[in-house]
Order: C-alpha cells, then structure tokens, then sequence
C-alpha cells in the first residue's frame, strides 16, 4: 500500500510542475461537428406500459432490459416485441435482494460459465460504501426469481490531500464511473474524481485501469493543478461493444476522449473554436429542479453538451443538447437534441435532428433501430435510423 501512495504522490508531484500549456497529456484532434444537421429522425411511442420511475434503457441479446427509480421491483425484462417477461430485483434485506436502488454499470452484460447472460449492478449502501450484484439474467426468467450469482463489497477510491502534512495524499472510497475490460468483473476502467478533503477539485479526473486491489495500471491525468476545471471535466464512460475501447464525452465541453486499451493509444477530439481547458474557465452557475418524488436536483444552467450514448460495432452514436437547433428551442427543459454518429476512430460521420427529447438510449444493430427514454411521459420512443445509417455506409464506400 505505501509503495502506490508514493507512486501516486510522485506522480501527482511531477504533474503539477509542468509547465506545458495544454492540460491533456495525449493528442487532442480539432475537428468540426457542431450544427451539422440537415434531416430530421421521428420517434414513434411505443405501446409499453412502464411502472413509474423509469431509470435505464438496455438492450441485453435478445432481450431489453428497464430499470426504475422508484418501482419496486426495479427491473423489468422485455422481449424484443415489448412483451413483458418478468420482474426482479426487489427491495429488501433478503438473499438476492437489493437495499438501495440498483444502476447497470454502463448497460454492460458479462457471460457466465455456463452462456447465460450476466446483468452487474452497482448498489449504494446509504453512505457505507458500495456493493457489486450480478443477476443471471436467464435463470431468473426461467425461475421467475431473482438470480443472484454475485453479491460482494466494491469500494472505489479517490486520492485526497490530507491538509495535515505538506505533499501527503491518501486514498479515500468514493463512488465514480467505471467499465469492465475483458468481460471480467475484476478488471475495471474507472474514471476518478480528484479531490481534496475539503471537497475542492484539486486535479479534476484521471483515469485508471484497477484490478480487484489497488493496482495502478494505467494513469493518464486530464488537467493540472486547475481547481476552475472541477465543473467542467465531468465525463461518462462508455464501450465498444467488443473491445476495450472506450469513450468519455464531456457534459460541458465539446471534448470526446478514447481510450484504446488494446492498442495503448489515447487521443482526444474537441470541436473547432469551442471552449477548451486552454481558456480561462469560470464557475458555472447552479440551480434546483424538482424530482419526480418530490426531491430537488443540482444542476447546471449550462446545456448539456454530450448527454446519452449508444455503440454499434462500426460506430457510436452520442446525444448532442447545446447546438443551435437544441438551444434555440422554445422549450430548453424538453428540448430535442441531436444526434451525432463518430466512428471509433473520432472521425466525425452524420448528425441528424430528432423531433422529441429522450434520455437514455440504446441502439439495436439488426433492426437499425434506436430506442430511448421519454422521461417526462415515462414512456419509450423508437427511432427508424435505416436510411442515416444507409448515407454513412455510402458515405464510407
């Protein structure tokens, strides 16, 4: 343990005597993507009832997968044509129950031994850290119970500066975003919050590759010692479908991050003439929004730049709120964002408009097909992408 802290603080050390203007310590590729848009797509509603409080959209083999906030139980399992399969997941104390409300880590599926479908769930405990649950997602259609295969600790760690002793940092557990590699519970991407024990961002994110110890693997540091960043490197992890290859788009800047695991390569796109940690960054400012349980939200009076995401094996597609179409709208709580299709390389393909918000997304390869959330009717949408899909595969040729 005292070999990581120090390999921690001499890094952290180095890192905060660079005199380097760019805060990225990886190339970073300007290109243009913002109010591209010509065509628009249409959602059509579809006919699902949904218990209330609908949280995450998954497409899991052949099986779409619901969960909620507030519904107990929390998930809901559907057949392609929208039947309904069955319900699990429940609230309580019991073996294969859950105590808090469970989130799918970034929509990913494992395989078990024996080929079924395994569904990893992050649980917070209420302040006492965190747990990792993992439901087999066959056995519980068949037994139409909850099948629970995994139910063990996980706590995340942060590095923080004790404000005791000049240059000491120490880790602390703390919830954040994070990815499975190789199909292996044990192996995670995280992204990690820097921050001091008083809450202050003091180096903003980094990103590390974590056995089930801490192990450091991979340290790739986002910005310097910039306490301005803290509002702005803000980033959600998603993956390709097959590799370790993994995105982080930013909600308040125009930046995409790629991690190639496989190939140990790490870029950035940002888009041209945008806002980027080479500027002098204010704080943002914050206001409250009522939940639907009657709860108050932060947020941010700042439109969200990259706010949902869907991979496809050539291709990801990203929700995109603070281009002109989306921001001059009458309604910007409800506005429709745009969608915006990069290939895994961060080469900018096709952006259409939509003509009604969702939130989370998922696409469906066969059917060319996008599905998302409409969170203020609690319902879900379905998008034909066919012919968008049809302009880039031509495009391509």
């Amino acid at each position: 343990m005292k070999k990581h802290l120090f390999l921690l603080a001499a890094i952290l050390a180095v890192l905060s005597c660079n005199s380097s203007k760019s805060r990225f310590l990886f190339d970073v590729k300007e290109i243009d993507f913002v109010n591209k848009s010509d065509t628009t797509v249409k959602g059509t509603r579809l006919d699902v009832e949904l218990p209330p409080g609908v949280n995450q959209l998954a497409l899991c083999d052949s099986f779409f997968i619901v969960m909620f906030r507030y519904s107990d139980p929390f998930m809901s399992v559907y057949s392609k044509k929208w039947d309904l399969l069955g319900r699990f997941c429940y609230k309580g104390r019991a073996k294969n129950e859950f105590l808090g409300v469970p989130r799918m880590i970034s929509r990913q599926t494992l395989k078990g031994d024996n080929g079924n479908t395994l569904i990893p769930f992050i649980e917070s405990r209420y302040g006492i850290g965190a747990g990792i649950k993992v439901v087999d997602l066959q056995q519980s259609l068949q037994s139409q119970k909850t099948a629970m295969v995994m139910d063990k600790d996980f706590l995340p760690y942060y590095v923080a500066k004790s404000g005791k002793v000049e240059g000491e940092y120490f880790l602390m557990p703390r919830y954040f975003d994070f990815i499975f590699l190789n199909g292996d519970i044990n192996q995670t991407f995280r992204s990690n919050s820097m921050v001091t024990d008083h809450g202050e961002v003091l180096y903003g994110q980094d990103f590390t590759v974590m056995d089930d110890s801490i192990q450091l693997k991979y340290f790739k540091m986002l910005s310097r010692d910039y306490p301005e960043d803290g509002d702005y490197v803000v980033s959600i992890l998603n993956k390709h479908p097959s590799r370790n290859l993994i995105i982080a788009p930013f909600i308040s800047m125009d930046y995409i991050l790629f991690f190639d695991l496989d190939n140990d390569t790490t870029f950035a796109i940002h888009q041209k003439g945008s806002l980027s940690f080479d500027d002098d960054l204010t704080p943002m400012v914050y206001t409250t929004e009522k939940n639907i349980d009657g709860t108050e939200s932060i947020i941010s009076t700042v439109p969200d730049h990259f706010c949902g995401f869907a991979a496809a094996e050539s291709f990801f597609i990203a929700m995109y709120a603070a281009g002109d179409y989306t921001i001059n709208q009458p309604d910007p709580l409800n506005a429709a964002p745009e969608l915006l299709f990069f290939d895994w390389d961060g080469n900018f393909l096709k952006s259409v408009m939509m003509d009604v918000g969702v939130g989370d997304i998922v696409y469906d390869e066969k059917s060319q097909t996008l599905y998302g959330i409409d969170y203020s009717n609690e319902s879900i949408l379905s998008f034909d992408l066919s012919s968008v899909v049809s302009d880039i595969e031509k495009t391509e040729l």
